[in-house]
């Protein structure tokens, strides 16, 4: 999905069909094409985040289903490493879209 995204908005711009985007220029600065990175980091953070989150419900989830699978017989040490992975996806999720966020507000 996301590549289309990209190669339509690409042959957009080139074939001239998308909006035009028009930026002052002092006479000494250089000219340098608009960069899709900033677009495309957004999109893939959002996603890598929302990515992490699911995954930590999902261990969780799973986590539950098997305990209640071995009728409340899981070991301390398997509970606390499944609590521990989910709670590390969810700092990986909240990680991921807050610098994200930093980067793309320095990145205008």
């Amino acid at each position: 999905m996301l590549h289309k995204q990209i190669a339509g908005s690409f042959r957009s711009s080139v074939a001239g069909e998308g909006p035009l985007r028009l930026r002052l220029v002092s006479p000494g600065e250089e000219r340098r094409p608009a960069s899709a990175a900033p677009d495309l980091i957004a999109i893939l953070s959002r996603r890598c985040s929302s990515f992490f989150a699911e995954a930590a419900v999902l261990v969780l989830v799973f986590g539950i289903l098997d305990f209640f699978f071995q009728h409340g017989r899981v070991s301390l040490p398997w509970a606390a490493g499944a609590l521990g992975i989910s709670v590390a996806l969810l700092l990986a999720s909240v990680a991921t879209d807050f610098h994200a966020g930093r980067w793309l507000g320095a990145h205008p």
